[in-house]
């Protein structure tokens, strides 16, 4: 009897130890079959997320050089007629020589969107994500694309079929050898002066070359774009990536905003510049005041004393017309005569007394000078505009041509006054 009961507690032990030990090894089982889930879940989204990072990218890089494109497609019909008839110089428009100089003349101070490689730089850095996915092809196509974006850059930078003959020395030379009748009171060159420049460009044989290449560059951008294209179309395809879900990933990734409305758009707006502020006032009955806030340069001379002083001066002053939003884009229209000269800074008692004379004569001077201004001034410029989701940042984007010529797309952040 005594040996029957020492059995059955000896198997009760080894039933609760074995039960132990089982449970245990189940549990560190578990525990590492749900770790790993979890981790290759991880690697999943980032290697999803990256790859919608990486088709958003080359299709913007897609879209950049169409607008390059469709640029170089604009402006280049003026530049060619202005080519074949100089004569033409003097009585066409001042936009048409802008657009004739813009085509012509090269642009070494700003890099191109399309050329920034951050996002590749990302992709690339994320090799751990791709380690295990069976079909390379993706990643192989990626990685075609952002060489192929390099080649064109290179091409861009080194191959003559697309070297401007305006180059930035002859542009700088022009610049230094103007006079102050070559320029405008804002620092841009008049009609006169831009006669001058085209009249020189014109006249070298660079110039005529690069008009005759006009097709060669458009073969090339037209080639690039295509297998880009078409490469980005297979990536979409390897990995299941949809219009919805693009559509989605740029509104949560790349967007952040939500469209304008006229009753969201009413109130103060600032945007901070340089030296000076620009204010924004959209009033619920549509009219409109843009009120700027500014630095001028007042350079006194005594010339008894051989003394100069320059002296910034604060300057305010305000345009006014009316606003108006058509979808997302909102018109801005200021009237001649409606404008104001509101304060000049300038502060007499700060200068020696041999200026004070001189100094009365910059600010009369200075006040004729906004006067005319004022009464000639319009604008009438459109933007297109979004919001943040709180509502306190307005974009507006438009296409600025500079003095010279050149267009650049410019985005104006501004900040809710409150």
């Amino acid at each position: 009897m005594g040996e029957t009961k020492k059995r059955i507690i000896l198997n009760d032990w080894w039933k609760q130890f074995l039960t132990g030990v089982m449970g245990t090894a189940i549990g560190v089982g578990l525990t590492f079959a749900v770790s790993n889930w979890v981790d290759n879940h991880k690697k999943v989204q980032v290697q999803r997320q990256t790859a919608m990072m990486a088709v958003y990218d080359i299709d913007e890089i897609i879209r950049e050089l169409k607008e390059e494109l469709q640029m170089e497609e604009s402006l280049y019909p003026t530049a060619l007629y202005l080519s074949s008839h100089p004569e033409k110089l003097t009585v066409v428009s001042g936009d048409s020589l802008r657009q004739a100089v813009a085509y012509l003349m090269e642009d070494v101070t700003t890099v191109p969107d399309w050329a920034a490689d951050t996002k590749e730089k990302a992709f690339t850095s994320s090799m751990e994500a791709w380690q295990n996915l069976e079909n390379t092809r993706f990643y192989d196509n990626v990685q075609k694309c952002y060489q192929m974006r390099a080649e064109l850059l290179r091409l861009i930078a080194q191959d003559v079929v697309f070297r401007r003959p305006l180059t930035e020395a002859s542009v700088n030379q022009f610049l230094e050898n103007a006079s102050a009748d070559d320029l405008e009171y804002d620092g841009s060159l008049t009609l006169d002066a831009l006669c001058k420049l085209l009249k020189q460009a014109y006249g070298k044989p660079e110039t005529l070359r690069y008009l005759r290449m006009y097709l060669l560059r458009n073969r090339e951008y037209n080639q690039y774009i295509d297998q880009l294209n078409r490469l980005n179309k297979e990536n979409k395809f390897l990995m299941k990536i949809t219009d919805e879900e693009m559509e989605s990933y740029i509104r949560k990734n790349i967007q952040k905003t939500k469209p304008a409305r006229p009753s969201l758009l009413v109130g103060v707006w600032e945007e901070e510049m340089n030296e000076g502020c620009e204010t924004l006032r959209l009033s619920t009955d549509h009219e409109l005041d843009i009120i700027f806030d500014m630095m001028d340069l007042a350079i006194l001379r005594d010339e008894s004393e051989g003394e100069e002083v320059q002296v910034k001066v604060p300057v305010s002053y305000s345009l006014s017309g009316e606003w108006t939003l058509e979808g997302d884009s909102l018109r801005l229209q200021c009237f001649p005569g409606k404008g104001e000269l509101l304060s000049i800074g300038l502060d007499l008692a700060g200068l020696p007394e041999s200026l004070w004379e001189k100094g009365q004569e910059w600010e009369t001077a200075f006040r004729q000078k906004m006067k005319e201004y004022l009464e000639s001034a319009g604008v009438d410029q459109w933007y297109s505009v979004s919001l943040d989701i709180t509502g306190d940042l307005l974009f507006m984007s438009y296409q600025y041509t500079s003095p010279l010529g050149e267009v650049q797309p410019v985005r104006l952040q501004l900040v809710r006054k409150k």
